[in-house]
């Protein structure tokens, strides 16, 4: 418990914590078993968290994959370190899902709503890319089957699921606005309110409203405190990175390069 506690000692928030736990759960269970275990999607958040704990461990190795280059959650194996990490393969399954949307438009909470009203895990399913006639999703295999047999509509209208090969996946990037701002404070407020331009109100609803996420977990305190290298996701708008600190401008404050993907 101690070199438990000892490994952990980096996380402050509860549920890193939980999360820390239960991924040295896993790699206690591969160690014992000497077979391999894999985790669910994670988040770049929950990413990092895991490869800081990982290579602290011995007698493990992992690979870490979400279906493609640009995957933004990802499921991570974790192996004993006497395998060869050639003949490992991440445990993935793609799909397409093809329906007739010209006259309803969907977009990704429609049908990552639609996979979990089948009573689906968000941790069973990553990314989601929609595209203008269909989309394509990355799911866990152990719930590949109840998918195709049972995923039938997407906000009302009939769709088809078909099993396709990771590799087809399409990837189209986002557009990305560098921002160059200056804040008062690293308050989430104020620099959201930098990189959409808002007022530091409005900028302050969306938060205390629950349409805010930063490092992909909601957060409701216009007052948080931001750090280079955050990922700040307003509901509906996009997201921005605070990129970069510029230092100190002459009336004193804190020079920004932020970038706003839409």
């Amino acid at each position: 418990m101690a070199a438990e506690n000892n490994i952990l000692s980096f996380l402050t928030r509860e549920e890193d914590r939980e999360f820390g736990n239960r991924l040295l759960d896993l790699a206690e269970t591969v160690k014992t078993r000497n077979s391999s275990r894999a985790t669910g999607f994670v988040n770049p958040h929950q990413k990092k968290i895991a490869v800081d704990i990982l290579n602290q461990l011995t007698g493990i190795n992992y690979l870490i994959s979400g279906g493609y280059e640009q995957a933004e959650r990802k499921r991570i194996l974790i192996f004993p370190d006497y395998l060869f990490p050639d003949h490992q393969e991440v445990p993935l399954s793609c799909v397409r899902v093809n329906g007739n949307f010209n006259f309803v438009t969907v977009n990704h909470r429609d049908f990552l709503g639609a996979l979990l009203g089948l009573g689906i895990k968000r941790d069973y399913v990553g990314d989601i890319l929609v595209h203008d006639s269909y989309a394509q999703a990355v799911l866990a295999p152990e719930i590949l089957p109840e998918v195709k047999l049972n995923l039938s509509k997407v906000n009302e209208v009939p769709v088809e699921v078909k099993e396709i090969s990771c590799e087809d996946l399409i990837f189209r990037p986002r557009n990305v606005k560098e921002i160059l701002a200056t804040v008062a404070s690293l308050r989430l407020d104020a620099v959201i309110s930098a990189g959409f331009g808002d007022s530091r109100t409005k900028s302050s609803s969306l938060i205390s409203g629950g349409q805010v996420k930063l490092n992909w977990k909601p957060e409701s305190d216009p007052a948080a405190e931001v750090e280079i290298g955050d990922v700040i996701s307003i509901r509906g708008r996009g997201r921005l990175i605070v990129a970069e600190d510029r230092g100190i401008s002459n009336s004193g404050r804190i020079k920004l390069t932020i970038e706003r993907i839409t």
